[in-house]
């Protein structure tokens, strides 16, 4: 306990290391307003331009580094304004699945896992990568966890399906997450709210702007929330699990150094210590003949069960991004992203399968990172349009783990270390890209691009393993390297019949790192491919009225990187070949003033090729990829009345997600989720003036208990992790 409380406190200078940094800039600014020329802070597009409350949103993205209207883009997206996401109560990666076709995000023992169109990162996150990078203003997160928690005060989150090798490059075979952080108005202002909930919720944000003369603006916004957890530990461990402890604060500044130079600097710092996705435990149906099983099982119920160790996650991070921007002669636009991101976590873990002490693991991570991108854009003439970039990036981790496991039990309880380890790894990525667009007919254009990327990793990393057959540990040390090369083209050609209709075709293709395996047996794996084939079409009808996009689409998907089972270890390797096919579209509209109805659907068909498991020796071609249900969808609707001068906004949704088989490929049989349907719905009321407003929210309406993450192997565990119940949350809310 004692050392729980100091990691705790320990994580404060952490996160007021970048509070500092936002202090001493925000500072700094007025000076550098004042060495700025005087010209007016430059117009920022808004995310959301509705006329008169009769049109759909018409939402402004940067997926291909400029700024244009998303239904402008040839390829598959999901976008997601601040304000929406804030109207709907939508505070979690998690949650937004049931708003994305072909996404699932899956968070269980303090890991996140994403999954886009039938690709997710299976392997763990030492020495291995995302397969979804995750974009916060502009700077790569190498641990996507800092993004997959809570969100706050976000100008849009845009979602990319589909590899992105040439402009985002490495580790985005699925695709890509962006999360845009929300501008300086220009002027000061407050905007904010307080709520509660179910299980004690807690929650607040606030923003204040803070006009700092003609040529400079800053942001600073918060959130708290807190709540003590769905699961409830009545183990000797005591204390509550899957519990939300968060908190953030970010300071954005925005500064005209001259008439054509722009400055943007972010500074976020996090520190969440919530346990949501601990609460997992063992199945007794399965595990009842566990040798060490006796007395009461570990479970109780889903909700209620024994855990001898209390849950204890903790993750910090700190981010740094400063873009300069500048419009140089002769139509060139010329761009600097600069990125720094630290990131700490540790984690706690009761992981045994009964209400006594048998084993407990504890885990300690911390990464620093820093990358630098170039872009230099511009144009030949009307008809041809280029972008080109130089990247660089580096990254630094290190940890250490211990499992330690009771002598005899119930008999004789003192621990003995089974497993334990320390590693340190760095990793370099340096890459050029390029794209060109050439619109050779008045309605047809052409875009070429590619990407060559040169990535390197090396590492140590020693410890101790027991021999279960003399039961004394074994020494391993090593000291592995893996590096690659590679050239992902693109060519897309896209046709439009009018400025509001188009179909399009593409070709890409992405790239995700290879990396090693820190644990033993030590081991390097190469890195994974994919080649994407995408027929789409994109429409605005009825005035504005009505948005439909489409897209099927062909994945070859080669040296797949999937964790296995070696003896009591799980390394992974590039042992397997899988093919993805599938459609999915969007469908949204505004039949009258007060009425919004949308639609999301997709159908994903994955199948593993010519994979044998090294578990079972059996042959699993053919089985669907983990986290990719074959059909999933999300059908809202949402309705305005005008009232007592204000204004009552109703949204009710359902969604569906068909079976999905969980990561670890242990047995297929067990480890999977049957169908599952949802259903949220929210109220809220803006008082006349629209400045001031309630909601009521609620998730999950019908209780549905289901799986969130599953894994079995057969007389060791049955290890299940359950997602959110049903609930509830009230929210006031204004600004001024």
């Amino acid at each position: 306990m004692n050392q729980n409380l100091l990691h705790r406190h320990s994580a404060a200078p952490f996160m007021l290391r970048a509070v500092g940094i936002a202090c001493a800039f925000a500072a700094l600014a007025p000076t550098v307003a004042a060495l700025a020329q005087t010209t007016p802070l430059a117009a920022v597009t808004p995310s959301i331009s509705v006329e008169d409350g009769t049109a759909l949103e018409s939402v402004t993205v940067t997926v291909r580094k400029r700024e244009e209207r998303g239904q402008d883009v040839p390829q598959s997206m999901n976008v997601f304004s601040g304000a929406a996401l804030e109207n709907s109560g939508i505070t979690q990666a998690e949650e937004l699945q049931f708003r994305t076709p072909g996404l699932k995000v899956v968070n269980a023992l303090g890991a996140a896992s994403v999954s886009i169109r039938g690709i997710s990162n299976n392997a763990s996150a030492r020495g291995g990568s995302a397969s979804t990078a995750v974009h916060l203003d502009g700077v790569y997160l190498p641990r996507p966890i800092l993004a997959l928690g809570e969100v706050f005060d976000l100008n849009r989150v845009e979602v990319l399906k589909g590899p992105e090798g040439t402009l985002y490059g490495r580790n985005a075979t699925a695709g890509v997450i962006n999360y845009l952080t929300r501008d300086p108005r220009g002027e000061s202002g407050f905007d904010g709210f307080v709520g509660g909930g179910s299980y004690g919720l807690l929650r607040s944000q606030a923003g204040f702007d803070v006009n700092l003369g003609p040529t400079a603006g800053l942001r600073v916004s918060a959130v708290r929330s807190k709540d003590e957890g769905y699961t409830k530990n009545i183990g000797t461990g005591g204390g509550n699990i899957d519990a939300r402890d968060f908190s953030a604060l970010r300071l954005k500044g925005m500064f005209d150094l001259t008439k054509d130079v722009q400055l943007k600097l972010t500074v976020q710092g996090v520190n969440d210590q919530g346990t949501q996705g601990m609460g997992a435990s063992h199945n007794p149906a399965t595990t009842s003949a566990y040798v060490f099983q006796s007395g009461a099982p570990q479970r109780e119920s889903e909700r209620r069960i024994r855990l001898d160790t209390r849950a204890d996650s903790s993750r910090q991070g700190n981010i740094v991004s400063a873009e300069v921007s500048a419009n140089l002669a002769n139509d060139l636009e010329f761009k600097s992203i600069t990125g720094y991101v630290e990131y700490r976590s540790r984690g706690a873990l009761d992981a045994d399968g009964v209400g006594g002490f048998i084993e407990n693991s504890l885990a300690i991570d911390k990464s620093t990172f820093v990358s630098q991108e170039f872009q230099l854009s511009g144009r030949f003439g009307p008809a041809v349009r280029w972008t080109s970039g130089l990247y660089v990036s580096r990254e630094t981790t290190s940890g250490t783990s211990l499992i330690e496991d009771s002598n005899y039990y119930p008999v004789d309880l003192s621990p003995f270390t089974l497993f334990d380890i320390a590693y340190d790894s760095t990793a370099s990525n340096t890459a050029v890209f390029g794209e060109v667009t050439w619109q050779f007919a008045d309605k047809t254009m052409l875009l070429v691009g590619a990407r060559q990327t040169r990535e390197s990793q090396e590492g140590t990393s020693k410890g101790n393993l027991l021999d279960f057959d003399t039961f004394m540990p074994i020494p391993f040390a090593g000291a592995p390297t893996v590096s690659a090369s590679s050239f992902t083209p693109k060519a897309l050609l896209q046709h439009r019949f009018d400025k509001d209709s188009m179909v399009y075709a593409s070709a890409t293709s992405g790239f995700k790192s290879g990396g090693i395996n820190f644990n033993p047996p030590l081991s390097t794996y190469s890195p994974e491919g994919v080649r994407a084939y995408e027929l789409g079409t994109k429409l605005i009808a009825a005035g504005g009225n009505f948005e439909f996009d489409a897209a099927v689409f062909y994945y070859d998907y080669t040296d797949l990187q999937l964790r296995t089972v070696v003896g009591n270890q799980t390394p992974i390797s590039n042992a397997a070949k899988a093919e993805i096919k599938g459609l999915e579209f969007t469908a949204v509209g505004r039949p009258s003033r007060q009425l919004r109805l949308d639609l999301n659907a997709a159908y994903v068909d994955s199948a593993l090729k010519n994979y044998i498991s090294p578990a079972t020796k059996s042959d699993l071609s053919g089985t669907p990829l983990p986290l990719t249900p074959k059909t999933s969808a999300t059908a809202g609707a949402e309705y305005r009345w005008a009232l007592d001068g204000g204004a009552l906004t109703m949204r009710a949704e359902v969604n569906y997600q068909s079976e999905v088989i969980f990561p670890a490929f242990q047995n297929i049989n067990l480890e999977r989720q049957d169908a599952v349907t949802l259903v949220n719905a929210n109220l809220r009321y803006s008082f006349a003036g629209g400045k001031t407003y309630m909601a009521l929210i609620g998730r999950n309406l019908t209780d549905q208990t289901y799986l969130s993450n599953r894994n079995y192997t057969r007389g060791f565990y049955d290890l299940q992790t359950f997602a959110p119940p049903r609930t509830f949350e009230v929210r006031i809310g204004t600004k001024f």
